[in-house]
């Protein structure tokens, strides 16, 4: 049990460091780089997990620790799709649909760790490996696709497109009591709306 200490330390650390690092570094991509770099992390001891010779016992302790730093994972994701989902019932969805399945893969996730593959555990190293992969990928995905949306939403506002202009946000539509009228819209439907990368 003390072995697997500094594993949770490590947790609590690059949890830290999810949180804090997007709102010192101010770059376009901060938050998605950063929950790029937290996936190296885990990935990397997944791959020594997997690789290390029997012979190397701390270093297959350590990389350990490191496959199982992801809860940053979680709280970055979860940052990205709050900043980046407008809408009470879009975002209601969107994080239900979330948690839906997040939950499945907290179910599945364990079926691949089998006292068959004892003491390597080979087929879970794999999934967590292209698990992480297939995140890493998602991610880069997910913010070239946010960002070709919003150069498409500022060359409206530039063509002078009120509906895409930031600062006209409540203006055009109107305000009622300090809120916007129609402040219930996705981010689908509110142009003047810009994602966070």
């Amino acid at each position: 049990m003390l072995v697997g200490l500094p594993g949770g330390g490590l947790n609590i650390l690059t949890t830290w460091f999810g949180a804090f690092v997007p709102r010192l570094v101010k770059s376009k991509y901060s938050r998605t780089c950063t929950a790029l770099f937290l996936c190296c992390i885990p990935l990397l001891g997944a791959i020594l997990l997997a690789t290390l010779p029997a012979s190397k016992s701390w270093g297959i302790v350590v990389s350990t620790w490191m496959a199982n730093a992801v809860t940053c994972l979680l709280s970055s994701c979860s940052a990205l799709m709050a900043s980046n989902v407008k809408g009470n019932t879009k975002k209601s969805s969107t994080t239900t649909m979330f948690f839906v399945a997040y939950c499945v893969g907290c179910i599945i996730s364990p079926q691949a760790w089998t006292e068959d593959d004892a003491p390597r555990y080979l087929k879970g190293c794999i999934l967590s490996i292209a698990s992480l992969v297939y995140l890493m990928i998602t991610l880069v995905v997910y913010a070239f696709l946010l960002d070709k949306e919003n150069k498409l939403r500022d060359r409206k506002a530039a063509e002078g497109h009120v509906d895409y202009m930031v600062e006209s946000q409540g203006r055009a539509e109107g305000i009622q009591s300090g809120v916007a009228i129609d402040s219930d819209l996705t981010d689908r439907q509110d142009k003047a709306f810009r994602y966070i990368l």
